[in-house]
């Protein structure tokens, strides 16, 4: 439901209508009922219009707010993997960077590609250990024709949507243009482009007006080369990848760790904490608040980030940040957050010590009867959803997800990709009303999401059981824990063994 926080014209379909009808009691009234109808649709659709300006509610709106705070939504990026591959025998082989190999995933019975980020080289034996990442790279593909001069113009990129923002390359007229984040700097002979993000992932790319950044030559036409990615929907699971795409003869096998990272583009509600953090920020770090929303601005794979101002010391500060997924945060992203709010501190040189959170681990044990004419599995399951997202501290990325493209995408691209649930369109009623509950219960305390140092509340997870009644679970027994977990200040509760015994 879209909210009414402006209300451009507060007259009702009655304003219209009584004065109307008084005025011209012997005309049919059901001139005067279009006549108000009309106005009433017109007014209540400038409110949403203004509403969705004032306070986004659209990916659109939120980029074009985000601009206005000079702030750049992070977009979607793919996942690191280790490869481990086998050849027919040992030999000096080497495989070049951007190789392509892939796997169907489990979670979404997607075909998923990964590419090669640097050269594998055996060594003389029979085996490459090598790093990848999830991608698709497109080399000099036509992306459409320049067909006007007005200023700023913009073309959409059909056929292609998740476009790793960095990666794009446009060749025009034999000539290469550069991506930049706007055209503050560009000068008329620049010859700069910028990329333009769009709901579900689609692309336009857009230039200048010939006084700040060029304008191509019309009927030119556009080459870009850029990578792709499915985001967080192209984690893959140990030994999931197992296709040799690029082909090699000599290679007879291939197997994978299992991925880590990855990440579909920010959320609206991440877009809006970000954008205006950015604008009180003013490019320097100045408060805790400052230094999580540096974090999370850093990175789409940042989730949540704990900002602690004078830890150890005076002049110095540490984030607390926890990855897409949770769990333990890679080397490469510490220092990837930690470049990047050093660079806001004072001259840039302020220590800032950047790390993984401290969980504590809930265990819940559930019992609960199995109504008639329900299949076990599935209740467990949901059963085991409910108690995971009371005691995730990942939460948000299930419902940002969910209120931003509803609980068909989340179900498919988030729940089921990040524990390796295989829920289906039959469960979605469920789901939805778990994620909706857990919403609510959140709302009551105040908060969007799990807090470092909010303890899980036992009737917290009486509250969230309850809703699968209506699903196949009665008689639902909290067994463990008997009262509330708590933890200190830089602690956040997470998921610990979840145990449902169903009878």
């Amino acid at each position: 439901m879209i909210p009414k926080i402006y209300k451009h014209n507060v007259r009702s379909y009655y304003d219209i209508y009584t004065p109307l009808t008084t005025a011209y009691p012997r005309k049919p009234t059901w001139v005067f009922k279009e006549m108000a109808g009309l106005f009433d649709f017109q007014s209540e659709l400038m409110n949403i219009v203004a509403t969705d300006i004032l306070y986004p509610i659209t990916r659109e709106s939120s980029y074009s707010f985000a601009e206005l705070c000079d702030y750049a939504p992070n977009e979607a990026d793919g996942a690191t993997d280790t490869l481990t591959i086998t050849l027919a025998s040992a030999m000096s082989k080497t495989l070049a960077t951007g190789y392509q190999v892939g796997g169907v995933s489990i979670s979404t019975g997607k075909t998923v590609i990964y590419e090669l980020t640097v050269v594998g080289d055996s060594g003389g034996t029979n085996t490459i250990t090598v790093a990848c990442k999830q991608k698709r790279t497109y080399t000099d593909k036509s992306l459409g024709t320049i067909t006007g001069s007005d200023d700023f113009a913009d073309y959409p990129i059909d056929g292609y949507i998740n476009i790793i923002q960095d990666s794009m390359l446009l060749t025009i007229g034999g000539d290469s243009w550069t991506k930049v984040d706007n055209f503050d700097d560009s000068e008329s002979v620049d010859k700069h482009f910028v990329l333009i993000y769009q709901s579900s992932g689609k692309c336009r790319i857009g230039f200048g007006d010939d006084t700040t950044g060029a304008k191509p030559a019309i009927n030119s036409t556009i080459y870009g080369t850029f990578e792709v990615t499915e985001g967080l929907a192209g984690r893959m699971d140990t030994g999931e990848i197992t296709v040799n795409i690029g082909g090699d003869a000599d290679i007879s096998s291939i197997t994978n760790t299992g991925s880590e990272g990855g990440s579909d583009a920010e959320s609206i509600a991440s877009i809006i904490r970000n954008a205006r953090g950015n604008v009180r920020l003013r490019s320097m770090v100045w408060s805790q608040e400052d230094l999580e929303t540096a974090a999370a601005q850093a990175s789409a794979n940042v989730v949540k980030a704990l900002g602690l101002p004078n830890t150890p010391d005076v002049g110095q500060a540490s984030i607390h940040i926890i990855p897409s997924g949770g769990g333990t945060v890679t080397g490469s992203l510490l220092s990837e957050v930690d470049v990047y709010v050093t660079a806001l501190t004072q001259f840039g040189v302020m220590p800032i010590t950047v790390s993984g959170t401290t969980y504590k681990e809930a265990d819940v044990e559930v019992t609960y009867t199995l109504r008639e004419d329900y299949d076990q599995t599935a209740t467990d399951n949901l059963m085991e959803f409910a108690l995971m997202l009371t005691t995730s501290a990942i939460d948000n990325q299930y419902t940002e997800k969910y209120d931003e493209e509803g609980i068909d995408a989340c179900r498919t691209n988030v729940i089921n990709v990040l524990k390796s649930w295989a829920f289906t369109e039959d469960e979605n009623d469920a789901l939805e009303e778990i994620i909706k509950t857990w919403q609510e219960l959140l709302d009551a305390a105040g908060r969007d999401h799990r807090e470092w140092g909010q303890p899980l509340a036992v009737g917290d997870l009486w509250v969230i059981t309850k809703v699968l009644d209506d699903y196949g679970a009665t008689d639902v027994d909290v067994v463990t824990p008997t009262s509330n977990i708590t933890c200190s200040g830089t602690e956040i509760i997470d998921t610990g063994t979840i145990t449902v015994t169903s009878a």
